[in-house]
């Protein structure tokens, strides 16, 4: 039990270890491609109602029709917000950041969140994302005729809308990884006893035979196995010493006898 404490246990845990880090790492990668997913399939859907919103403020620009003066844009506005019943507000921001128009008209001629009126104007793409904690924002860069920023389409989408589908995918690979974790832990586990069961077997031999005792006669190991092997070898080696040691016993002895007969004469 000892052996299996100090080898075998230790080796198993750490293997353990690694494969838990692995699994985990992989956790992680795989739950980012997902929010990366979703971000994209949600950009896709907001994408659509951006571009419907631009294609009618450029058609009353070319009209004559400032962006400021473009009145039918709230008209255009709520329908597509009604759309989807997860985007939460729409806004039309000048160059400046103020909301020109709004799906909510209170936020008219307030000015955007910093962190959003910079993401949206000051992007080098032309449709732009921004992520919080509970909202999904996106929408598109309105430029004029001659190329120049006048404002953005900004769009509040409710991220909690999807949260449900976000915590049955995070216990799906929770699931996953655990299941993966305890099937593989198993395997090391065998895999772990039947190859190196030589091994503890000869640190044991070395053990006894490093006590003091060095009962080598006495002890048992599968024939055929490294640590039997390792025995007989010991125990012929045993069995030399034992003689040479008894062959120069006798050759003292005789070397004895004869000094003894020499003195005598």
């Amino acid at each position: 039990m000892k052996i299996f404490i100090e080898i075998h246990l230790r080796f198993v845990a750490t293997v353990w270890l690694i494969l838990m880090a692995v699994l985990s790492l992989l956790y992680l990668i795989n739950y980012m491609k997902f929010d990366s997913l979703m971000s994209g399939v949600v950009s896709s859907k907001l994408e659509v109602i951006s571009s419907s919103l631009e294609s009618s403020i450029l058609k009353a620009e070319r009209l004559g029709i400032h962006l400021k003066s473009a009145n039918n844009l709230p008209d255009l506005m709520e329908r597509a917000k009604s759309r989807d019943i997860n985007v939460k507000l729409i806004h039309i921001i000048g160059n400046d950041g103020a909301v020109l128009f709004s799906t909510d008209s209170q936020m008219v001629g307030q000015f955007v969140d910093e962190s959003l009126s910079k993401r949206a104007l000051r992007s080098a793409e032309v449709n732009w994302l921004l992520a919080t904690d509970k909202d999904f924002y996106s929408g598109r860069q309105i430029k004029n005729s001659f190329d120049e920023l006048i404002g953005s389409v900004v769009i509040q989408y409710d991220k909690s809308s999807f949260s449900g589908t976000y915590a049955q995918v995070r216990l799906h690979l929770l699931e996953m990884t655990v299941g993966i974790f305890l099937l593989f832990s198993l395997l090391v586990f065998i895999i772990i006893r039947l190859c190196f069961g030589d091994i503890s077997g000869v640190i044991h031999l070395i053990e006894q035979y490093t006590g003091g005792g060095k009962e080598i006669a006495d002890f048992d190991a599968p024939e055929g196995t490294l640590a039997f092997k390792l025995a007989e070898q010991m125990k012929q080696g045993e069995q030399m010493k034992a003689k040479v040691t008894s062959e120069l016993d006798e050759i003292q002895t005789l070397r004895a006898k004869q000094d003894a007969e020499g003195l005598s004469k």
